[in-house]
């Protein structure tokens, strides 16, 4: 069951381009829509350095993500991306210079339905997460 659960997650998070950030802080609430792409279980976003976000995450780590497929909490950090072998479709884009890597490590996900409202799915990821 395990296994289903964190493969259905892997599947939900591979499929957006992008995904809405939202972060508090000193900083304030802030949310804003942002290029990202999956690897495993880990979703890498790429935010400008004058972020505002990049200052919220310095004091706390937790995030929300949204997209039109799920929403996800869990917790992020502000990563060189030369200090990983990433092969990542997001650092070859030209604007990638002026922004910062967040890796986000998820906690838990809703996959939402196709039709109607509400949540179609809620996977803990922070019991079922050993990639």
């Amino acid at each position: 069951m395990l296994d289903y659960a964190r493969q259905r997650a892997r599947e939900a998070l591979s499929t957006p381009q992008t995904a809405v950030l939202a972060t508090s802080g000193p900083a304030g609430v802030q949310a804003g829509e942002f290029p990202c792409e999956a690897i495993g279980l880990e979703l890498f976003l790429l935010v400008p350095q004058t972020s505002d976000h990049l200052f919220n995450l310095e004091h706390d780590s937790s995030v929300s993500l949204l997209t039109a497929g799920w929403e996800m909490k869990g917790n992020a950090q502000v990563i060189a991306s030369e200090a990983y072998d990433l092969k990542l479709g997001l650092l070859q884009d030209p604007s990638a210079k002026w922004c910062a890597l967040v890796r986000v490590e998820p906690g838990m996900l809703q996959i939402r339905g196709k039709k109607g409202w509400g949540n179609l799915e809620t996977i803990d990821l922070k019991t079922t997460y050993s990639d």
